[in-house]
């Protein structure tokens, strides 16, 4: 299945690198500056949320569930969750994951700008990633939410999921996260890169579709609960936009680091 996967996400690059190639003699701006303080700030605390969640999940498995066999009752899911509630599908389950891929590839289309963006935008959004995922896995370990399928016939239960407690992890929803983040990420940048672009609505109304198709998966493949989607789309979307948002600003310290044919050119502009 993993082999399965990775071919799906390499053909969903294609047609990123292929919209790439349409606009990429557009004339991108620099908007975004790396900056030591600032950068320094939210690529540390993506790591410490990111890697705390490692080390409490993983390895010390903080508030991890035991399944005790029960099948639960709907009756005591909120009325909201309860009309969108479904069994686990492990095809949906499956497609999911594939079209994640493709919204978490969507930043690839910025490679449209100048090439001296590209390191700073490959820094943006690793920064966002990493913010976005601790903040997620973290809730996950703070909050014990049972997922829609242990609310239905056991025989139909992911059987590794639960054997490691991932049925109580259901909120919010890490897929949406991710899929959210990607796509705020992506519209935000593309539009403050060309803001006269053709392409603009096609980008935002591509990338936007992707993330909701990933949260309607989700819901329908019986993993999350509509309201765990709604979270991970508000965290994504929040960090999504606002990791590139405080690069925008003038910064005493403008940090520009260039990918060159030979190597990487680094400077550092000081008031």
């Amino acid at each position: 299945m993993k082999i399965m996967r990775k071919k799906f996400l390499l053909t969903a690059l294609l047609p990123v690198l292929g919209l790439v190639s349409l606009f990429s003699e557009e004339a991108g701006v620099k908007v975004f500056a790396l900056n030591p303080v600032t950068d320094g700030i939210l690529l540390g605390s993506g790591v410490l949320l990111s890697g705390s969640d490692l080390i409490l999940d993983n390895v010390l498995e903080v508030n991890r569930q035991k399944w005790d066999g029960r099948t639960l009752d709907k009756a005591d899911v909120n009325s909201l969750d309860r009309i969108f509630m479904h069994s686990y599908s492990k095809n949906r389950d499956l497609a999911a994951d594939i079209v994640l891929g493709g919204a978490m590839l969507s930043p690839l289309i910025l490679t449209g700008t100048d090439k001296n963006e590209w390191f700073t935008c490959l820094v943006m959004y690793s920064e966002a990633l990493l913010i976005s995922n601790g903040i997620k896995e973290l809730a996950k370990l703070a909050v014990n939410r049972t997922r829609p399928y242990m609310y239905y016939d056991s025989s139909t239960y992911p059987e590794d999921d639960v054997e490691e407690g991932d049925w109580a992890n259901s909120f919010p929803s890490g897929h949406s996260t991710m899929a959210f983040t990607g796509a705020t990420f992506t519209s935000y940048t593309f539009c403050k890169y060309f803001p006269e672009s053709r392409w603009k609505i096609p980008v935002i109304a591509t990338s936007y579709s992707m993330a909701i198709g990933v949260a309607a998966l989700r819901l329908s493949s019986g993993n999350h609960f509509f309201t765990d989607v709604l979270a991970g789309a508000a965290i994504g979307c929040s960090v999504g936009f606002l990791v590139p948002y405080l690069h925008t600003f003038n910064t005493k310290n403008d940090l520009n680091i260039s990918l060159l044919m030979n190597g990487v050119s680094v400077s550092l502009k000081m008031p």
